[in-house]
């Protein structure tokens, strides 16, 4: 997550597993808000300037993988 640049969040065949699933939930419920509601707002105050829409755009792209990172990569 430290260089998304050029990179893309993936999704694993197995992604929707009832496993990973669970996982996902638990995630979602005590880690996964306040790291989305982070990377929102930093996408939002990044997307004011022209020089700051490139960074938005990756906060933005860090969101799918912030909210359910089980079963997904960054690639």
């Amino acid at each position: 997550m430290l260089a998304p640049f050029g990179k893309e969040v993936v999704e694993y065949s197995d992604a929707n597993s009832p496993l990973l699933l669970i996982f996902n939930v638990i995630w979602l419920l005590l880690f996964g808000w306040p790291l989305v509601l982070n990377h929102l707002f930093w996408a939002v105050i990044l997307a004011i300037t022209i020089v700051g829409i490139p960074f938005a755009k990756q906060h933005m792209k860090l969101i799918i993988l912030s909210l359910l990172p089980f079963g997904r990569d960054l690639r």
